[in-house]
């Protein structure tokens, strides 16, 4: 059994034969969206980017999760009756005589009380300060492959990873990937980061339709 966590984006392409596209259109509809947030949003918003500035450089993982990505995503709210947040939860599938496997910090899945089918996956979550041996975006990739073995179908998979201020936002499509560059959520930028949060509700809906 080989863990999501010794993946490096390197290892996935060369083993699964995925490849990086660099103009994708799937990543651009989502992150220029229109954004809709309303005052008191930005102000909780706002609050939580004055924490972050003060104690980024020395929250743990934990910490991190728990006082600025959390509140986050509470307040975007993905809990409905036909889908809802999942974290720690096991994703697996088998390549060869392999089986790959690992808890995913945080997945938005088809499901109320037990995970279906993942639209989103939230993995690895990076301190900032230090240096680390693990490559949090190979550490995705794996996860996202495993979601999408798991959802048997041939729609686009979304994910992020997070170092710390910087956040990053994935799409994986049959075999194709992207990724963008960095926003820094000390920054006006979290109103992106959030805009792209919520707006993957309406992904989710549209992927629900059809």
């Amino acid at each position: 059994m080989i863990s999501f966590k010794y993946w490096t984006s390197q290892q996935v392409e060369d083993t699964f034969g995925i490849n990086r596209q660099m103009d994708c259109p799937l990543l651009l509809e989502w992150l220029n969206m229109p954004q809709d947030i309303s005052l008191e949003e930005k102000n909780v918003l706002a609050l939580l980017r004055d924490k972050l500035r003060i104690y980024a450089d020395s929250w743990n993982e934990e910490e991190l999760k728990l006082k600025f990505i959390a509140p986050i995503l509470n307040l975007v709210d993905y809990e409905t009756a036909t889908y809802n947040t999942f974290a720690n939860r096991k994703l697996s599938f088998k390549h060869g005589e392999d089986t790959i496997s690992g808890n995913v910090d945080l997945m938005v899945a088809s499901g109320r009380y037990e995970p279906k089918a993942p639209y989103f996956c939230f993995h690895e979550y990076k301190k900032e300060k230090g240096t680390s041996e693990t490559d949090p975006r190979g550490q995705l990739l794996i996860t996202m492959l495993a979601a999408q073995d798991n959802n048997k179908n041939d729609k686009p998979l979304y994910g992020c990873y997070v170092i710390g201020r910087l956040w990053f936002f994935v799409v994986l499509y049959g075999k194709t990937y992207c990724f963008s560059d960095d926003f820094s959520a000390n920054t006006e930028a979290l109103y992106d980061i959030y805009a792209a949060l919520k707006n993957l509700k309406t992904i989710i809906q549209q992927n629900l339709a059809n």
